[in-house]
Order: structure tokens, then sequence, then C-alpha cells
């Protein structure tokens, strides 16, 4: 039997994994593997091609900061994509042919056109609320503030950032994080109650006094 973290399975938390609430955290079950798959999905050419060419169209180029497309965003993306025949249980909830087949859509146009033609497809897919949109930008928000390299720019570039030291730890606080007491729960849904809206009114504070 393999140590906790030795042997990754392909796709979801490591094989051998912590019971709730010991060494992992009460909702170790389930959770996604660090680092995403270990296979990441393979995307054809135009596919790649339209990846960098939307991340540098919600995430633009700047001088001082390392480019969304040159910082292995594809393989970024390829690892947080559910692959066909899984059960698509994890954020950002994209699953490979669906996905596949949002790229493939914006195409080689897409890939062909200038910065104002990219960015009025985009915003043609969040106004259509079109999920690809959501997607790609959240893919690619975390792909590029999970570099080292864009670590080391925001120390440098942003006053406030230069004690920054990378992105939050994957998991949360899944080890500190007490479970949900469902019987409180269910007690609170029994006799819990609350105020519409219309029914809640001001509160006079004027007769109110800080003094003893």
């Amino acid at each position: 039997m393999s140590a906790l973290g030795e042997a990754p399975a392909p796709f979801g938390a490591p094989e051998e994994t912590a019971l709730p609430g010991e060494a992992g955290g009460f909702f170790e079950s389930g959770r996604p593997r660090i680092g995403g798959l270990l296979h990441p999905v393979a995307f054809s050419d135009l596919q790649e091609k339209v990846i960098k060419a939307a991340a540098d169209t919600i995430i633009p180029p700047h001088p001082k900061w390392p480019t969304a497309s040159e910082i292995g965003m594809v393989e970024f993306v390829g690892r947080y994509v559910t692959p066909s025949g899984y059960k698509n249980k994890h954020f950002p909830f994209a699953t490979e042919d669906e996905f596949k087949s949002g790229l493939d859509k914006l195409g080689q146009s897409f890939v062909d056109a200038d910065v104002a033609g990219r960015t009025e497809a985009i915003s043609a897919l969040e106004k259509a609320e079109d999920p690809l949109f959501e997607q790609l930008r959240a893919l690619f928000y975390y792909g590029y503030y999970s570099r080292p390299r864009v670590t080391l720019a925001i120390n440098d570039n942003l006053p406030a950032g230069r004690d920054f030291h990378g992105p939050p730890l994957p998991y949360g606080y899944l080890q500190t994080t007490e479970p949900w007491d469902e019987e409180l729960l269910a007690q609170a849904e029994e006799h819990g109650s609350y105020l519409e809206t219309d029914e809640v009114v001001r509160v006079d504070l004027s007769q109110l006094s800080w003094a003893k």
C-alpha cells in the first residue's frame, strides 16, 4: 500500500486518502487532485491557438507582466477540463466535448482577428451567458495567478504585493473546517424564521445612549 499522495489516481484524489477529520480534513473524500489531471486533456493545434488567443484577450498583455499565452496556459486548461466519460463534478465544470466544441466554434476566424475582433467575440459569449465564457475566464484567472512568474511580477510591480507568496492553499481550510452539524441544521429548519423584505421596519435609535 502506498503512502498518502505517492500514487495519485488519474482523476480525483490520491488513491490512498485520509479518513474524514484525519490528516486531510473533513472533506477529503471526493476532492480534486492537486495539480489537476495526471494526464491533461489534449487539444488540436487550432484549439490550442484559440486558447492562447482567448487568454490574451481576457488577460491583455502588458510589458511589465507575463503574457498569459506564454506561461503554459494550454496545459493548465487541459488539467482542469473533465475528460469524456468522467462525471463532471469539479469547478469550473467544463466537460471535454462541450469545451472543445466551443473552441471550435470560435475557430480560425477568432485566431486571425485583431484585438477588437477577439474582444467582440468574447463579449458576445459573455452577453449570451455561454458557459464557455465563465469556464475560460475562471481557468485563465486561476492559471495565470498560480504561475510563479506572475507571483514575482506581483512582488515587483505592486507595492502592496511585495509580501505575496502565491495563491491560497489548494484545498483552502479542509484540515480545520468542522463538518456540518446535521442535527442542529434540522432544528434550524424546523424552528427558524425570517422577515420578508416588506415586513422589515426601521428601528428608532435616537433614544439610545452609550452612557451608563
